[in-house]
């Protein structure tokens, strides 16, 4: 039940930030509540040898050889948002919005947070804007290491949200940031505009296998494989393929109101009603069959390679059977491929899913119709009423792709226990496809790492290659967090991208031999090492 509770509530927070209140969606464009731009990729807790669980959403491959023979993710949660159109330039902090601290002088007479629109700067250069908008929540997770860590298994639970605006004309975004209000966007003809946004809740259920391939002491390499079974909870797209619209006051307001005139519009859109996700069940029978509103499969592919001039250090004889200490990281450097989200969800039943496609002209969107609203049907409703859209034969099925992305790290140690991680994220899914994208970055990571706490400061080029970010990581016993843009955090300079992450998680560490031979010594030193030290 609590898990179904995390699940709608996501669903609805980000069906009311898109729907209900579009001003509060470019406001999370620089400010929001949960996985910078890359926190669905967290480079500041994610790649470090004791991340445990939240390593396989990067490469499956880590689930062999890992530090810990058993670890279990409890709870963790990410928010991240991106753009490429609105600046946060607000003279008090985004830490200060949430932790309630904001000055008496921001507020209003009733206490609550002033945020006019001209605090929201626009970036205006003509060319198409983009949103990304993520929520994350990463459920009851665990992973075990096999055979002396050759082989590994895990099985990962997760529901993510995922909002994208993609390829949106500049005169679309300005009317969406400010609701059509300013004269800086009325009274003006605005033709071939277009522009897509699709918002989809997806829970996932997955099982990960990965195995040793080779270890010749210097060359290691191990390969590994991600099988999910995908929900669909939600969905709600608009594609606006074609349209030419103008805002103007509506004169049957004494109160500021607004219309939107559209003369031609060519668009595609739909959902899934609220009863998709309110009637989550999470038992095999209900995630395997057809009664949810959409499901799909997916999988995730990696390898790892590491080099190891050193293995003969970390190694000893047991039994007569040559042996890794498994407690170590033996590497001097480890590369990392992989490609994540390969997949998608069919949006199917009929009882749940709704797609039109239009055309029309000369019709008007009027503020009294989309007030007081029942729901997605409700919003949606509104929409065909005001396109006067035939309803009476609807598409009852689609497909929304998973974020495919191409992922690459390489670890460095430069001594123990210090590390410099890169990781390079790249989006495989092109701008107008039908679904959900990931996040493109580039990210520099120092970090200090043992297996009690951890220390991180992620560099990154994030939102398409277009901002630049400081964050700050850790981990403290079972307590995980961090953000890749503490600047933004902070409200240095005017953000475009912001991101939080935390969650629990603990696990069991490998041990070290009972036993060593007399050639091994514990920290990677051996008994002629020391011999020829002390000479």
């Amino acid at each position: 039940m609590q898990i179904s509770a995390l699940i709608a509530i996501s669903l609805r927070l980000a069906y009311v930030m898109i729907f209900r209140y579009p001003s509060l969606l470019f406001i999370l464009f620089t400010v929001a509540l949960v996985p910078g731009s890359n926190a669905q990729h967290m480079p500041g807790v994610a790649m470090g040898n004791y991340a445990g669980t939240q390593s396989l959403y990067h490469n499956p491959a880590f689930v062999a050889d890992s530090r810990y023979s058993v670890h279990v993710n409890f709870v963790g949660a990410q928010l991240y948002v991106a753009n490429n159109h609105i600046k946060y330039n607000v003279p008090y902090s985004f830490l200060s919005l949430m932790t309630g601290t904001v000055p008496d002088k921001y507020r209003n007479e009733r206490g609550a947070i002033i945020l006019p629109r001209v605090d929201l700067e626009q970036k205006l250069n003509g060319r198409l804007k983009h949103m990304n908008l993520g929520l994350e929540g990463r459920l009851p997770s665990v992973m075990f290491s096999l055979f002396d860590g050759r082989f590994g298994v895990g099985a990962t639970s997760r529901v993510r949200v995922m909002g994208n605006m993609s390829q949106f004309t500049e005169p679309l975004a300005r009317a969406l940031r400010g609701r059509g209000k300013g004269e800086d966007i009325q009274k003006q003809l605005f033709e071939n505009q277009s522009g897509n946004l699709h918002l989809n809740g997806v829970g996932e259920a997955a099982l990960t296998l990965g195995g040793v391939l080779l270890d010749n002491e210097t060359d290691f390499f191990k390969v590994g494989v991600t099988v999910k079974r995908l929900i669909g909870l939600y969905n709600a797209h608009i594609i606006i393929d074609d349209g030419t619209f103008g805002i103007y006051p509506d004169e049957n307001y004494q109160l500021k109101k607004e219309l939107i005139n559209v003369s031609t519009i060519r668009t595609t859109y739909g959902y899934t009603s609220d009863g998709g996700f309110q009637d989550l069940k999470l038992s095999p029978a209900w995630m395997l069959g057809n009664a949810p509103a959409g499901s799909g499969w997916g999988f995730d592919v990696g390898m790892v390679y590491e080099y190891r001039p050193n293995a003969n250090r970390h190694s000893y004889t047991e039994r007569g059977v040559r042996k890794r200490d498994g407690s170590v990281n033996k590497y001097l450097y480890r590369l990392s491929l992989a490609v994540t989200d390969v997949g998608g969800v069919r949006y199917k039943n009929p009882n749940y899913v709704r797609q039109f496609q239009t055309s029309a002209i000369n019709r008007t969107f009027r503020f009294e119709n989309f007030q007081k609203l029942d729901g997605t049907e409700g919003f949606f409703n509104a929409v065909n009423n005001s396109l006067d859209t035939d309803t009476s034969t609807p598409t009852t099925s689609f497909r929304s792709v998973l974020p495919t992305a191409f992922q690459a790290s390489l670890d460095y140690q430069v001594q123990p226990n210090i590390y410099v991680n890169t990781l390079w994220v790249q989006n495989l899914i092109s701008a107008g496809a039908f679904g959900m994208k990931s996040e493109s970055v580039l990210a520099v990571t120092p970090r200090y790492e043992h297996r009690w706490y951890e220390l991180s400061v992620p560099v990154s080029i994030m939102n398409r290659y277009g901002s630049f970010g400081v964050g700050l990581a850790g981990r403290v016993g079972p307590l995980w967090f961090g953000t890749d843009h503490l600047l933004g955090l902070l409200n240095v300079g005017k953000p475009k991208t912001f991101n939080l992450y935390a969650g629990l998680s603990a696990g069991l560490f490998r041990r070290p031999p009972k036993s060593p031979n007399a050639c091994y010594l514990p920290g990677g030193e051996t008994f002629w090492d020391r011999l020829f030290r002390r000479r």
